[in-house]
């Protein structure tokens, strides 16, 4: 039985269900509320698909995400060592100041607050050497990573390359060929990492006449409107049959290749990707706290957004990706990754600049090349970094108003790049 059709018999360990007042309500609202209130006062029962990830209900859902979404879990080896720790603020970062464009000196903490963190972490040689938590977010809770989720995705499909379970250059086709999704027609895997297929551009997700409105319903971000009946990933992408150009030959990000790279992986190993993410990345690398993975209807984990671990957690994985996927002697992740990642020369498609800012996109990661930092980002202000110049791995884990917005990352980098600094001079 092929990994499409199993999706339907295959049990996933579920840890939520749909129990939202906005599914058993006859017409959803199609109304994503955009113009919320950071410090609006709310009660629990008030949220709901449609706001969950939005001011002021975001303070809470997005570290209970599993309180709102379907999500199986990915559970921690309770032996693990405890994360290195030193403790007493070593490199005195509580004393640090930031300066945002705005030309004004804030002390570190009034500079996360300015930017709506709930969780900040920073590792300086193995070791956690500052964190911090806010909006009733504890060491305990998983936030869930939005996008970052996608470069575990990158890692794990490197980690089956390097077994011998798939080919970079092989066409999806010939790992999916009950897909039958015509836009991947000619797409290899590698075409699907980098984010070159040719889907049309989603526009927006707040918008109910946008494509990627309509694929966060699919997906379960969202209620069952604009008469989807099964929240199913793969029916959504199998409404797109006509590429709108040749594979490889654009960029265009989009969570369906994300999820077409969790597909593959669930076709080659015949495993779960909750499974595999535990099996492969969890365990490995000590993590001591479970992870939470968002799945749809069939079972499909959202490999594109739904992944959820603690700020700890999401530090040892930043410490692993600055330590070139090595941990203790042993490698974890292949060094293929951060070939491709971070030492491809590309200078075509997936090249981005704004002002002194240049990124590169490559299998599922994004590479700060202006400031030599890999990130995971997702939306709303998550960001898991390895700085290589610095020789410092930092999560940033955040509530900001909208999925991107300049301005926003502007202060995030900031303040990186401010402990980044204050710990290499004072080494």
């Amino acid at each position: 039985m092929n990994a499409l059709r199993s999706f339907r018999n295959t049990t996933c360990i579920l840890v939520a269900i749909f129990a939202l007042t906005a599914d058993a309500e006859e017409t959803p609202s199609l109304t994503v509320p955009l113009d919320g209130k950071f410090e609006a006062p709310f009660d629990r029962a008030d949220i709901n698909l449609m706001n969950w990830q939005h001011w002021p209900y975001s303070r809470y859902a997005s570290h209970n995400a599993s309180e709102f979404v379907r999500m199986a879990r990915i559970p921690a080896d309770r032996d693990a060592p405890p994360l290195k720790e030193r403790r007493g603020d070593p490199f005195q970062l509580g004393k640090l100041n930031v300066t945002f464009d705005d030309g004004i000196e804030r002390t570190l903490r009034e500079a996360l607050a300015d930017s709506q963190m709930k969780g900040f972490a920073v590792m300086d040689n193995g070791a956690l050497v500052f964190e911090a938590y806010a909006q009733g977010m504890t060491a305990e809770d998983p936030q869930v990573l939005q996008s970052s989720s996608k470069t575990f995705v990158g890692v794990l499909i490197h980690m089956l390359a390097a077994d011998g379970l798939l080919d970079f250059d092989t066409e999806v086709s010939e790992y999916l060929p009950d897909l039958n999704a015509g836009v991947y027609n000619g797409a290899t895997v590698q075409d699907v990492l980098n984010m070159q297929v040719g889907f049309p551009d989603f526009g927006s997700f707040h918008d109910p006449e946008d494509l990627g409105f309509l694929i966060e319903v699919y997906m379960g971000l969202k209620p069952k409107v604009l008469g989807v009946e099964r929240q199913s990933t793969v029916e959504f992408i199998r409404r797109f049959q006509k590429p709108e150009f040749p594979a490889g030959s654009d960029f265009r990000y989009s969570d369906a290749n994300t999820q077409v790279l969790v597909i593959i992986a669930e076709a080659v190993t015949g495993e779960r990707f909750n499974k595999l993410l535990r099996d492969r990345i969890w365990t490995p690398m000590a993590a001591r706290y479970d992870a939470m993975i968002a799945v749809d209807e069939d079972g499909l984990a959202g490999g594109s957004w739904g992944l959820a671990v603690t700020l700890r957690d999401a530090a040892r994985f930043a410490e692993l990706l600055l330590r070139r996927g090595k941990m203790n002697d042993q490698v974890i992740i292949p060094e293929s990754f951060f070939s491709a990642a971070i030492d491809e020369d590309t200078t075509g498609t997936g090249v981005f600049e704004n002002g002194d800012v240049v990124e590169v996109y490559n299998d599922q990661a994004w590479y700060l090349r202006s400031h030599e930092i890999l990130t995971a980002q997702g939306s709303f202000g998550q960001l898991i970094a390895a700085d290589y110049r610095h020789d410092v791995a930092i999560v940033f884990m955040g509530n900001w108003a909208e999925n991107f917005r300049g301005s926003d990352f502007k202060k995030a980098l900031a303040i990186m790049q401010a402990v980044a600094k204050a710990i290499d001079a004072t080494r």
